[in-house]
């Protein structure tokens, strides 16, 4: 099924809206980094680690996979990756993946937003999350 609507709308101020992302606290202390990303991705069944947060995106990548997480309605969970070096920089070796936004559907990295995107345009990403926040 081929997805003709675009929920995308990236800005120059971001739009406010409710929303099902919820932002991890910023700073979590305790614990290697490896254990600290993997505690956070298990804390929901869609996590993403994104540039800002679902209110104000930092990045156009993390803005588009918001968008495309928030149009399906689903409960997701957040951490924004400027906030901590050592998360930033050990989630690449965690996925393997070498950018962000990273996108995580029970516990299991999916990709970035260009993977998302294609997931989603093609029927699939709505596939994958049924069942998820019902």
């Amino acid at each position: 099924m081929q997805r003709s609507d675009n929920p995308f709308k990236i800005t120059s101020t971001p739009e406010e809206r409710p929303g099902q992302g919820r932002p991890i606290e910023n700073r979590v202390e305790h614990g290697e980094p490896a254990d600290r990303i993997r505690s956070m991705i298990e804390s929901s069944d869609v996590f993403l680690l994104i540039k800002g947060t679902p209110q104000q995106p930092l990045c156009g990548f993390s803005a588009n996979t918001v968008a495309i997480i928030e149009s399906l309605g689903i409960p997701y969970r957040t951490f924004d990756v400027l906030s901590d070096e050592s998360i930033r920089s050990e989630a690449k070796v965690v996925a393997g993946w070498p950018t962000f936004p990273q996108i995580y559907v029970k516990g299991e990295f999916i990709g970035g937003n260009d993977i998302l995107t294609e997931m989603y345009e093609a029927g699939e990403l709505e596939a994958l999350v049924a069942g998820i926040g019902s």
